[in-house]
């Protein structure tokens, strides 16, 4: 079997580079308003207040889990389905995910009403902060239920190519939480339950905008209640179950770090252990971006079993965590004075020790964000194993280990140094079993696992790119010459290389001229039925199937025509800011 890999793959890069901007904006407003809502808390309310909001974050992340679980099973499931022609599957996979966010919303917020105090102690808080942790817990429940439907809307607009809609309702979100928990921090003074509905009321705000924004004709996903699926359940828990296992080790984490310092050092340093973690997790949304990015492009490109993409992608993902968080760590080495005093005077006697912390936390970002890209990889390949173990490794277990381990050698300074160094050896131990596990030497295929499907020396196709007018008769002679060596006759393969002429050609036409680069990725691969031919560019939509449906014009678009009576099937899609076109020839 003969494989071709030619020219420089950069469509991969790009629709990466797009979508990390996409969920960045979106993570940096979430944890914007999260921030503002530590800082309002701490000046507002006082350190005891901080050290229950610490306590009620325990308590809520199991709300976290579900969202993160929806938007990202529901993002891998639709990206999996976005190329599809049959309408009802992809319309029966975005209803499932609503009725199931509803479904899931309801018992969410009956339990945390019901029982916000139990909560509350099962979390780990200290008798005297029960009540304050409760009070916010009743206030942030108002919001469970639109929380998580727009969990569902916002995995939908990205599939969907819909950024700007994503960009708006987080921003929105954002920017509601921020001035409702000013008014409430120094007009109104509803306390911790008025910071909590604060939040409610901006995710209330964020799934209106995105509800509103998505209604129109030109609809990827349509809600029909009556194509409701278990199927799809299963697939949405298979792709999103790992994050709320993430999920509930971070919150073991988090009442293991709280009770450790507690117990150890009392409520004022766990202050500031919270203060300088929510600081970090505003420098930790590139991470973030990248991870949930990497899930839902696998999602895609696994589907068609296309290991270059897979590679190109993995590669993406470790340059752009190295170069993206390299500069956030300098930045927060050089600024973590500036970014502490959010939380404390300079004079404060506290404040020395969080700006130090900051430091010490933020060495961790970068093999954070490549242990992230792993795990949203291998979540969307259904590896389970390798799964469960890394996230059990890089969100609990070696920062534990590390916490035990440097508390006891270096004292205080061990707390913040035992996330670097949990994340560095979570990445070492992995890195080295599935090196011993596969053989394998080359990076990034010794941490990926691809299977056979997929590997360049066993998967049979032609993988090229072309990137301007020029380029567009050497990406057709390429596909006529693979094509012969595979077997294909001298008639069948001019009717593939004709055919890529005059659809690059096309795309080249209509979709060039904007005055930007771009790039068409063309794929020829032969299988039990014939020929497929895709097409992926990242032009503005344009659907080039129209030339199928209209009459014949002599002397136009003469590779489409010649095609028409051997293809079995034609479809186009435009996800994920992808124009998608499948073309599958029978052999003649």
């Amino acid at each position: 079997m003969t494989v071709f890999r030619t020219k420089k793959r950069d469509t991969v890069e790009k629709l990466f580079v797009s979508l990390i901007g996409v969920q960045m904006l979106s993570f940096i407003s979430q944890i914007i308003a999260n921030v503002i809502d530590a800082v309002v808390i701490k000046r507002s309310l006082g350190s005891e207040a901080m050290a229950a909001f610490s306590f009620a974050n325990t308590a809520t992340s199991i709300e976290m889990a579900v969202f993160g679980f929806l938007m990202t099973g529901v993002s891998v499931l639709l990206s999996r389905n976005a190329n599809e022609q049959d309408e009802k599957k992809r319309d029966g996979a975005y209803s499932t995910a609503v009725v199931l966010s509803l479904a899931l919303g309801g018992m969410l917020t009956l339990t945390y009403l019901a029982a916000a105090g139990h909560i509350a102690r099962l979390a780990g808080a200290p008798e005297h902060l029960q009540g304050p942790t409760a009070e916010y817990i009743r206030g942030n429940v108002l919001g469970i239920l639109p929380y998580l439907l727009f969990a569902v809307l916002s995995g939908t607009a990205l599939v969907s190519g819909k950024k700007k809609q994503l960009i708006l309702s987080f921003a929105l979100m954002a920017a509601v939480d921020v001035v409702l928990d000013l008014l409430n921090g120094y007009v109104v003074h509803m306390g911790l339950w008025g910071m909590g509905a604060a939040t409610a009321v901006s995710q209330l705000a964020g799934f209106g905008v995105v509800f509103i924004l998505r209604r129109g004709k030109k609809r990827l996903f349509r809600f029909a209640p009556g194509l409701f699926r278990f199927a799809f359940v299963k697939d949405i828990f298979v792709y999103g179950y790992i994050y709320v296992v993430k999920q509930l080790m971070i919150t073991a984490l988090g009442y293991i770090y709280n009770n450790f310092i507690t117990r150890r050092y009392g409520s004022d340093l766990l202050a500031v252990y919270a203060s300088t973690l929510s600081a970090l997790s505003l420098l930790q949304c590139m991470s973030s971006a990248i991870g949930n990015t990497v899930s839902t492009l696998t999602g895609f490109y696994g589907k068609e079993e296309d290991g270059a993409s897979l590679k190109s992608l993995m590669r993406s993902a470790v340059k752009y965590s190295a170069l993206f968080n390299g500069a956030i760590i300098l930045l927060a080495l050089l600024a973590a004075a500036p970014i502490m005093t959010m939380f404390y005077k300079a004079g404060d006697s506290s404040f020395g020790t969080a700006v130090m912390g900051l430091r010490l936390f933020s060495l961790s970002i970068i093999f954070r964000s490549v242990n992230m890209a792993l795990r949203g990889y291998y979540q969307s390949m259904k590896m389970q194993v390798c799964n469960i173990v890394f996230t059990f490794m890089h969100t609990l277990g070696c920062e534990v280990v590390c916490l035990f381990v440097l508390n006891g050698l270096i004292g205080i300074p061990g707390i913040w140094l035992s996330f670097p160094a949990g994340e560095f050896l979570a990445f070492l131990i992995m890195f080295a079993a599935l090196r011993f596990k596969s053989g394998e030497k080359r990076f990034p295929e010794v941490l990926m696992l691809l299977p056979p499907a997929f590997r360049g020396e066993t998967a049979p196709g032609l993988d090229t790119s072309c990137h301007s007018a020029d380029e567009v008769m050497d990406c057709s002679r390429m596909v006529a010459s693979y094509c012969e060596r595979e077997g294909a006759s001298k008639r069948a393969a001019g009717i593939l290389s004709l055919a890529v002429e005059e659809i690059a050609d096309n795309i080249v036409r209509y979709g060039f001229d904007d005055g930007r680069p771009h790039s068409i990725d063309i794929r020829v691969k032969k299988n039990t039925d014939g020929w497929v031919l895709r097409f992926h560019d990242d032009c503005r939509g344009f659907d080039p199937t129209k030339y199928l449906r209209e009459p014949d014009i002599p002397g136009e678009h003469n590779g489409i025509r010649m095609i028409r009576g051997l293809a079995s099937e034609v479809s186009y899609t435009n996800a994920l800011g992808l124009n998608h076109l499948l073309i599958s020839v029978k052999p003649s």
